[in-house]
This record gives C-alpha cells, structure tokens and sequence, in this order.
C-alpha cells in the first residue's frame, strides 16, 4: 500500500515538475516577445532619427557644396575678365585653375589610410546617449548607482562598414532577420576586448557555459561586468532571430535548437537539480553559436 502511494507521489511530482517547467518555459517565451517587439519599436526609433539626422547632415554639405562652387565659379570668371583685359597672361590663369582642381580631401579614409578606433568626446550627444542609458540599466542595483563612464572608444567608419556588411549578411538568414537588440557581452576576462571592437568576434571567442559553447550576452551591465575585464565592458548589436527558451543545462550544447536562431537561458549558476531559476528577469542571457551573429558597437571604460 504504502510503495503504491510512494509510486503515485513520485509520479505526480514528476508531472508537476514538467507542467511547472512547460509554463515557466510558455511565459518566458510570451516575455521574450514582449521585450523584442519593444526592441523593434526602439529600433524604428532609432532608424528614423538616425536618417534625420543624415538628411540634415546632407543638407549642410549640400549648403558648403554649393558656396564652394559659386566662390570657384566668381574666381574663374574674375580670372577671364582679367585675362580678356590683359592684366594676367594664360599660364598664370592655367596654374591657378589647377590649383584649385586639384585639392585633396583631409579624410584620411578617403586617402586610404588606416585609421585607428575613435574615442567619442565626453559631452557630446553620441556620449551621453550611451552613458544615458548605461545609468538606467544599473540604477537598480544600489552599489553602482555611483558608476561613472570616463570613455567610449568605437570603430572608424572603414572598419565598421566592412564588419556590419558581414553582420548584415548573417542577420538577413536568420529565421527572423529584423530580431536585434543592444546588448552587453558577457566575456572578456582574458583582455581580448580591444581585439573584438578592432576586428569583430571570430570562433576563437565562443567560451563554454552552463549552457553550451557560443557567445553569451545580457541586458544587465552589472551581469556582464562578472564576466568581463575590469574597467570595460563591450555594448554590441546583437541578431536575436527565433529564440527558444531553455531551462535545462547542456554544456555540450554547440548549436540552437532546430527551427531556432539562438537561445534564451537564465543566469549561468544552476539549481541542483540542474533547471536555472527565473526567480531574476534581469539576469537573463542570449546565447549564440555564430560568431557573424553579433557586432561590437561601443568599447565602454568606467570606475565604480
């Protein structure tokens, strides 16, 4: 009698425990939608306000273009007017035609040289939005309520044009390629962060979790900076895709699951029974098993 009821509370435990984690896995999915859709919206945002500010940019070189060519176009015509009342003679005007044709553009990018990461200016808007938003995503832990960013170091333009080319490339197979979201990656203890920000992730970077092999990533800085080198963190663009929710380990794991782009993991420290607990929204981690699958945006320096 009493083995039977031992057989039946097991079996009622174990049916429980899979409902439990069936809903657990349903809710964090429904959640993981929630906050993409959010992330679109943001990104839309962002987009539209990045072409604005494209298009007044454009206006303004428009603006110098056009004052160039007007000064450029009254010399000449004083030159003629100068040539035609015989007070300069041809060669003179020749040169000085030449001279103005052949101005080269200071932009060492457009001379073909190498130029090295750029440090944005403390103060400017590019600055303060990150260091807005890096307050915001700490502010709810009270020892780094204080933090205080002190650089930003990004890529040059050349460099970031030919890895968000690749980036792009990969983002466009995923199942859903407009699933990106701004994160913070959680690695870069053995000072390999400068090398990610130069030349983008490679497969030397995958490092192996609880959780699988691949690279992992947070919303949380005060997650990341467990994981990260002291005094930096690396804010990147990251192709979500179709993301399954998983709760058991496997640190075997080198792939996401068929159907699937990545995958949704809690912390990496485990319960015993090996099923992470959602009990900390805020310390849950993408992980990806593609290296072309994320892109380093901005290298963050900061003192506590």
């Amino acid at each position: 009698m009493s083995s039977s009821l031992s057989d039946d509370i097991k079996r009622w435990r174990s049916s429980s425990v899979e409902a439990y984690q069936a809903q657990l896995s349903c809710l964090e999915r429904m959640r993981h939608e929630i906050m993409l859709l959010r992330t679109t919206v943001s990104s839309q945002e962002t987009t539209i306000d990045s072409l604005t500010t494209e298009i007044e940019r454009l206006r303004l070189s428009k603006g110098v273009c056009e004052r160039e060519f007007r000064e450029y176009r009254a010399q000449v015509r004083a030159m003629l007017s100068r040539l035609k009342s015989g007070s300069e003679n041809l060669e003179s005007a020749e040169n000085q035609i030449m001279s103005f044709a052949m101005l080269e553009s200071k932009d060492p990018d457009v001379n073909g040289h190498e130029v090295g990461n750029v440090v944005l200016r403390v103060g400017e808007e590019e600055f303060t939005t990150i260091e807005d938003d890096f307050r915001a995503a700490v502010c709810s832990t009270p020892s780094y309520r204080s933090i205080r960013i002190t650089t930003v170091e990004k890529q040059n333009a050349k460099k970031s044009s030919t890895l968000r080319n690749i980036y792009k490339a990969r983002c466009n197979a995923l199942r859903d390629p407009n699933l990106r979201m701004t994160l913070y990656y959680c690695g870069g203890k053995g000072g390999t962060l400068h090398r990610i920000l130069r030349d983008g992730f490679l497969a030397k970077d995958m490092v192996p979790g609880d959780f699988g092999v691949g690279l992992y990533f947070t919303q949380n800085p005060v997650r990341a900076m467990q994981y990260s080198e002291p005094g930096l963190l690396l804010q990147c663009e990251v192709g979500i895709g179709m993301a399954e929710s998983v709760l058991k380990v496997d640190q075997t794991r080198n792939r996401p699951p068929v159907g699937y782009d990545s995958i949704l993991t809690g912390e990496r420290d485990v319960d015993h029974i090996g099923i992470y607990s959602h009990q900390r929204h805020n310390e849950l981690q993408y992980l990806i098993f593609d290296s072309k699958q994320a892109i380093p945006s901005y290298l963050i320096y900061f003192n506590v």
